[in-house]
């Protein structure tokens, strides 16, 4: 069953068939000629692989970060992130990088955080002569943000294959999410000092930031209510889901006063278009993982990977570059979904920290992300600034880098994965 559903997979992916189908297609292939398993069980293992309560606090996120979006309350985040720092050189791009990190922390969705915030900052950007290369390349850092800082859709992901904390996993992603988004501010100061370009506009001001703050403070405390809630044990990540989204109506309807009736429409629209793609993947790459399960295909591996050496840090070494691999060609969700099922025991059976496992094997999906021939939000980001595709990945290679030193550093300093989880919920 195995090699059926593997070469039907590249063979498709070869022909253009999107990576979902490509996954179902090869999967019920292998079921129908590679067993006497009835071909209705593809079907039920996708229905299976959907109904997960911790699952749905995906498409929960992503709804409560269109109607963030939709109420504008990503424009008082940029308000009150450029009255705090716009002065300073590179500060535009400094603004943007926050902003960006702070709306991650509310919708979960690279892509979302990119076009709610990203199309607020590059028309000013540009203005302030920042290369369209440049600025494609911070708008696809600072959106990878978004599954790293929780709450994450990938963790989501991640809790829901494995039975793991999704509370513990979002706080483990919460200092390296920020230690890179530190990085891109630099990366941005470096760049305006270098060609001389956004010097930082007026003067630094308490009383500006002060209105600022106030005018967007219940947008900025949005992250904070969400995180409180699941770190605290007073809902679990799906319930904090719901919370976020009847807080982002109240706040749209009844405290802004920006949203109104007909806006429902578009946003439940788009928010059902992305939730469906998450749900599909996931529904679709279970038959994937009952097809590897019949066959032990785990097991095969393991004894593969300890052939090859039972050091832990070379076997989580050697998935973590099979994920970068493997990422820059499927669509990241779809990877996790096909990939995880496989290599989770063999971490556990090794003794290695699920906790750190986890924020690595999910930052390490990011990295697919930003790097062609897929770069969901690369090309996404080349959309926005309009860049040419030559400038915007000269200028992505540095950001793929900061990334894949952050990784290193977790991996040689576990504590900035483990140390606020383990304080605020235990070890």
């Amino acid at each position: 069953m195995i090699t059926i559903a593997v070469v039907g997979l590249l063979i498709l992916l070869v022909l253009g068939v999107p990576v979902c189908f490509a996954i179902g297609l090869s999967g019920l292939l292998a079921i129908m000629l590679g067993s006497d398993i009835p071909s209705l069980m593809a079907a039920h293992q996708a229905i299976r692989g959907m109904n997960s309560f911790s699952l749905m606090a995906g498409p929960l996120f992503i709804l409560a970060g269109e109607i963030m979006g939709a109420a504008n309350l990503s424009k008082r985040i940029l308000d009150f992130c450029r009255a705090c720092i716009a002065q300073v050189r590179g500060g535009m791009g400094i603004v943007s990088v926050l902003a960006n990190m702070i709306f991650a922390g509310i919708s979960g969705s690279g892509a979302a955080t990119m076009s709610a915030v990203s199309t607020l900052t590059v028309p000013e950007l540009k203005k302030e002569g920042y290369d369209s290369g440049f600025i494609a390349s911070m708008i696809a850092g600072s959106g990878a943000l978004a599954p790293i800082i929780p709450p994450s859709t990938n963790m989501i992901v991640y809790a829901s294959l494995t039975g793991f904390s999704v509370g513990k996993l979002f706080l483990g992603g919460l200092v390296p999410g920020i230690l890179i988004g530190i990085c891109l501010m630099v990366m941005c100061y470096w760049y305006a000092r270098k060609h001389n370009v956004d010097g930082g506009s007026g003067h630094f001001s308490f009383r500006a930031v002060g209105k600022a703050f106030v005018h967007s403070f219940f947008a900025l405390i949005t992250p904070v209510i969400i995180l409180a809630g699941v770190v605290s044990g007073k809902f679990t990540a799906t319930e904090s889901g719901i919370v976020a989204c009847i807080y982002a109506l109240i706040c749209g309807f009844f405290i802004y006063r920006t949203l109104k009736l007909s806006d429902l429409v578009g946003i439940f629209k788009r928010a059902a278009s992305s939730s469906a793609m998450l749900m599909m993947i996931m529904g679709i790459s279970s038959i994937y993982s009952y097809i590897f399960a019949r066959e032990n295909l785990a097991e095969h591996i393991k004894n593969f990977m300890l052939s090859i050496s039972q050091n832990p840090a070379v076997v989580v070494f050697i998935i973590i570059v099979i994920m970068l691999i493997i990422g820059c060609f499927m669509e990241t969700l779809a990877a996790t979904a096909v990939i995880l099922p496989i290599v989770y025991p063999i971490i556990t059976s090794l003794g290695v920290d699920p906790l750190l496992f986890g924020v690595l094997f999910s930052i390490s999906t990011v990295v697919g992300a930003l790097t062609p021939p897929v770069g969901l939000y690369l090309f996404l980001s080349m959309n926005i600034a309009e860049a040419p595709f030559r400038k915007a990945i000269s200028y992505t290679a540095p950001v793929v880098l900061i990334i894949l030193a952050v990784m290193l550093l977790m991996w040689f300093f576990p504590p900035i994965v483990t140390l606020v989880p383990n304080l605020l919920m235990g070890a």
